[in-house]
């Protein structure tokens, strides 16, 4: 396989590749995005030529890209709509273009041909790309054995075919991920939209793009710039990307300071603001975002709910989220109730336990009056008793969860265990904070759910949690124990649920400034393990309660030590909690 280099630092093809993509649409102003350029070969990088050029001449492009973003933005699963969204235009294009152009038939027979060559997942559980070689089998005349879901997604995007109007196809694509690929349902297993109907994703689709695609036109650089930093519109698969050693797989972006002022200032709008005022950020900045996280910023937030907030469409999407983790509680009241009294009835005879003082005899301490008589009298002359004291003061826990899309199969779960756990502490009367973070771009976005001293009504606010972005685990460690070492109870406790799996991109700003690896693999778990190790050391008692894969199992366990637990089944959530918790408070 040849490399990046060989194909778009060759001047002579770049341009051919330019040319050809202008010839079929017909706009000579309009240039290729990085995600349609290919690197497996000159046959398929001229192809995505031409699927580039029909795009632009058949689809509003612009229109396609604005709803990527807002949707990546509300929490889909980039990957998955920029998959769907790759093989639902191809089929709307297609045969357009080689009815128009026979010629392009033979272009697309080579590509096929090297695509097929170079494929990596032929054995795969992921639907997209099961549903991508298929089409491809199909389109050369081939007939391939899939199983039904597959047959029934290769079918359901080739009836976009006939879908002229850029918005209708967006409204397919948007029907097929739902479909395929639900992101809420009710305790029924049912899709529901914004007021708990089983129907689609939204009502009125047009008017809110609309409303999109015609915004402030100041905001067009910065949606133009999320677009250069997002990885790959309708590029390679992951493993096409990884074979060619493209260098997003180090996940390392580079953009002018002037273009990430522009998106800061969009963080607000997305999140919430900020509940810390500007100064108070600047503070807590430049104590936590060092060595590793030297580039990185803070966004402290309650959220678009709970913080001023004019951005009505995120605020559906959480409150959606929002209704669908309740139905999951609710569908599981009854185990969840047993394990609120246990955790409650657990702490606080624990807590009961450590608060008891016993008297024992002893040659020196208060004296016992009716115990003279002993004095020369009996052997044993302790006429004395000692107070010991099993009080180890009080208690105070963070709960931290990580709120990054690898978390969205276990959004719910999640949710429902920092429920529990806060429910029962503050039924106990022990102070608890819950938040949860994700990352965009360079920013640690921590959405507080209640502070310390929040009624237990606020707990319910918890059932906001949802998944999306990526998660930069030492950052957000390091920023939760910076409040809690400052509290003044006797112990602290920090519970983080984590899968983990840290995980964020490095953003350089600028072109000259050179960068290490991005914050993955045993970067990110070293680093993380070294805050934990770290908030151990200034008096925090961390536990890890795992919420991820069986894979991921060995990255916790270095990341945490012995202290974490791993919880599969929930009615047995009180049982290991409890079990974990007197552990550490006992170490």
């Amino acid at each position: 396989m040849e490399s990046k280099k060989w194909i778009y630092e060759n001047y002579e093809f770049d341009n051919r590749v330019s040319n050809l993509m202008w010839t079929v649409s017909g706009d000579y102003d309009d240039n290729m995005d990085r995600g349609e350029k290919s690197f497996i070969s000159e046959n398929v990088a001229l192809y995505h030529a031409v699927t580039a050029g029909g795009r632009r001449k058949y689809i509003k492009w612009d229109s396609v890209k604005k709803y990527v973003i807002s949707r990546y933005r509300a929490g889909f699963d980039k990957d998955i709509l920029l998959g769907l969204i790759g093989l639902g235009s191809d089929v709307l294009i297609e045969e357009k273009l080689i009815a128009e152009r026979p010629g392009i038939y033979d272009i697309r027979k080579k590509a096929y041909d090297d695509v097929l060559m170079n494929y990596y997942n032929l054995h795969t559980d992921n639907l997209i790309e099961k549903t991508r070689h298929a089409m491809v089998l199909q389109k050369i005349g081939k007939m391939p054995r899939v199983d039904v879901e597959t047959r029934n997604l290769m079918n359901d995007l080739n009836a976009l075919s006939d879908r002229d109007d850029t918005i209708e196809f967006l409204r397919g694509i948007e029907d097929i991920y739902v479909d395929y690929f639900p992101l809420f349902v009710n305790a029924d297993g049912e899709i529901i939209d914004e007021n708990g109907n089983p129907k689609g994703l939204r009502g009125d689709f047009s008017d809110f793009m609309l409303e999109e695609l015609f915004d402030d036109p100041a905001d067009e650089d910065i949606e133009a710039s999320v677009e250069e930093i997002a990885e790959a519109l309708l590029g390679e698969t992951k493993s096409d990307a990884t074979m060619a050693g493209a260098d997003k797989d180090n996940r390392i972006l580079r953009v002018q300071e002037e273009d990430l002022e522009k998106i800061y200032e969009k963080v607000s709008y997305y999140y919430g603001n900020s509940f810390l005022s500007s100064a108070e950020v600047r503070k807590l900045e430049n104590r936590v975002c060092r060595g590793e996280h030297g580039n990185c910023r803070i966004h402290m937030t309650d959220g678009v709910i709970r913080s001023e907030s004019e951005n009505e469409f995120q605020q559906k999407y959480v409150r959606r989220h929002q209704a669908k983790n309740i139905d999951v509680y609710r569908a599981n009241y009854k185990v969840c109730k047993r394990n609120i009294n246990k955790l409650k009835e657990s702490m606080a005879r624990t807590l009961v336990q450590e608060e008891t003082k016993d008297t024992i005899p002893s040659d020196s301490g208060a004296m016992v009056a009716n115990k003279l008589w002993r004095v020369g009298r009996s052997s044993n002359n302790k006429v004395f008793v000692k107070t010991i004291d099993n009080d180890k003061g009080s208690f105070v826990v963070d709960i931290l969860m990580d709120s990054s899309g690898s978390q969205r199969r276990n959004q719910s779960s999640v949710a429902i265990q920092a429920f529990l756990l806060a429910q029962a502490l503050t039924l106990v009367g022990i102070p608890n904070r819950v938040m949860g973070f994700s990352s965009f771009l360079d920013y640690t976005v921590i959405k507080r759910f209640r502070d310390y001293e929040s009624p237990l009504s606020q707990n319910e606010n918890i059932f906001e949690y949802f998944c999306s972005g990526n998660n930069r685990d030492g950052l957000a460690i390091r920023a939760a124990t910076e409040d809690l070492i400052k509290r003044k109870e006797d112990n602290k406790i920090l519970i983080v649920l984590s899968d983990g799996r840290p995980n964020d991109i490095k953003v350089g700003k600028g072109q000259k400034e050179s960068l290490d690896q991005a914050y993955r693999g045993r970067v990110a778990i070293t680093d993380t393990a070294r805050e934990v190790r770290t908030a151990r050391q200034s008096g925090v008692m961390v536990l890890g309660v795992f919420t991820g894969r069986e894979q991921d199992l060995m990255a916790e366990k270095l990341i945490y030590g012995k202290d974490f637990a791993y919880i599969k089944d929930i009615n047995r959530f009180s049982d290991l909690v409890i079990k974990y918790l007197k552990q550490i408070i006992l170490n």
